[in-house]
């Protein structure tokens, strides 16, 4: 008896040997050892990846999308680069005015106070009888503006600062001593004792020859410290602005590499980010120049004559010191006449340097008549110390005296009431030097306001309007 299944069974005799799928077994012996095996099995991915943007690159829409992404990366970075140049900038220059000007200027008023204290001692020291109300509260201000002043100089200090610090210390610790000597001095004074001299004079000496000296010091450190800043805060930022002309450039290279490719002139998108960047450029370097013209030639143009002026009052107030201690201490007339001379040429000297600096700028010469009234007052000064000399050599002691302590302002000028002229034309001078100086410096600061903001946006609009231009053109191949 036959039927399908037997036939079937007849035809396929091992069908139930056979698999519905090939089994896959390893071969003997590997064509690659485990090493080889390993490294094909883990870069044979991204090789294939690698190989696709390979074959992609090299068509025309590829190279149209790595043009794009390399000018993304060129206007990203220049940007970038800019806008964080500036930012810093903005707040080295806003450090500057707030921290390091000011204490410059601490350290300036430490200086002239303290010399001003010495000149202020001296003169009560000599005034017949009790010294004046008026004359005392000018020493007692004097003294504690130096100590303010004195702990305001180290407050915007760094690491760096040492010196600086050790300065104020010694400062800080020999000032007791001097207003203790000046106590003694005039404690003896009154009461008629000969040693009042040698206490004035100790303490006028421990003043000029050992605080005076590291007041100027400490001047001269954190005077140094604001130029060297300002100079390097005004500098032209070439690292920057080279890199957005870079971008630029690529930007306009793409443009023309896209005319050849497309036959078309002009993309709105690469011409609206050329735009952009170019306002980026100009706006960036506007702000350099006027950074660098208001905070490098305006600031060393006032901030030399501020140097000399600060000098000529020092000196002019030693000299009054001196002036007044001939009364009580015998000194040659010739060492006098010496140091007064030079005294008066280092003022008029300074009067002329800051009258050619400024000229007849309104912006930065406010008061205009100082620089005469300073010069009359200098005028004033050499008179009245030659009638101070002669009456000394004469032996009018009651007339020397007069000349050298009497500030009736009704009267024909004195020594004492020149030098206060001298000193207060010297003061407002220097005052108006410094508001200058910090106008340049804040002029500079206004300058890069905003820049970095400015820059960051332009540079965004651009890498969007490049995007937005290349996009019709991937369209028509993709």
């Amino acid at each position: 008896m036959t039927g399908p299944a037997t036939e079937q069974r007849e035809h396929t005799p091992d069908t139930w040997g056979d698999h519905w799928l090939d089994e896959v077994t390893e071969p003997a012996t590997p064509a690659f050892n485990r090493p080889t095996q390993l490294a094909m099995s883990s870069f044979a991915g991204p090789a294939r990846v690698l190989k696709r943007l390979y074959s992609f690159a090299s068509t025309t829409p590829g190279k149209l999308f790595g043009v794009t992404v390399i000018l993304t990366v060129a206007l990203a970075a220049a940007g970038f680069s800019m806008a964080s140049s500036s930012a810093a900038r903005h707040d080295d220059l806003d450090t500057l005015l707030s921290s390091t000007e000011p204490m410059s200027n601490s350290a300036h008023h430490l200086y002239t106070n303290l010399s001003l204290a010495d000149t202020v001692a001296t003169t009560g020291f000599v005034q017949a009888g009790v010294e004046s109300k008026s004359n005392r509260e000018r020493y007692n201000a004097a003294i504690d503006a130096a100590s303010v002043a004195a702990t305001q100089s180290v407050v915007g200090s760094s690491e760096e600062d040492e010196r600086v610090r050790e300065l104020v210390t010694f400062i800080q610790r020999e000032l007791p001593v001097y207003t203790a000597l000046v106590e003694k001095a005039r404690v003896n004074h009154r009461a008629g004792n000969a040693v009042a001299n040698s206490y004035m004079s100790n303490a006028s000496a421990l003043m000029r020859t050992q605080i005076l000296p590291a007041a100027s010091e400490l001047f001269a450190l954190t005077s140094e410290k604001v130029s060297h800043q300002q100079q390097r805060l005004t500098r032209p930022q070439w690292v920057p602005l080279s890199g957005l002309v870079a971008a630029l450039i690529f930007l306009g290279l793409a443009q023309w590499w896209l005319w050849r490719l497309t036959r078309r002139r002009l993309n709105r998108g690469f011409v609206a980010a050329t735009v952009l960047l170019f306002t980026a450029l100009v706006w960036a370097a506007g702000a350099n120049l006027a950074t660098w013209a208001s905070g490098h030639q305006g600031f060393e143009t006032v901030s030399r004559p501020w140097d000399s002026l600060t000098a000529s009052r020092i000196e002019a107030q030693q000299m009054r010191t001196s002036e007044t201690l001939a009364l009580v201490m015998r000194s040659s007339q010739q060492d006098m006449s010496v140091h007064f001379d030079s005294t008066v040429y280092s003022v008029d000297q300074a009067l002329r340097d800051y009258e050619a600096a400024l000229g007849d700028d309104p912006e930065v010469t406010p008061n205009p008549e100082l620089i005469p009234r300073a010069q009359q007052a200098v005028e004033d000064w050499t008179t009245t110390h030659e009638s101070f000399m002669a009456d000394l050599s004469a032996g009018d002691y009651d007339s020397a005296l007069y000349q050298a302590t009497a500030i009736d302002q009704d009267g024909d000028p004195t020594a004492a009431s020149a030098f206060n002229a001298v000193d207060n034309s010297l003061a407002a001078l220097i005052d108006q030097a410094r508001a200058a100086m910090r106008n340049y410096l804040m002029q500079g600061l206004n300058a890069m306001t905003l820049v970095s903001t400015g820059v960051s946006l332009a540079t965004f609009g651009a890498i969007i309007a490049v995007w937005l231009g290349i996009r019709p053109r991937l369209q028509e191949y993709l």
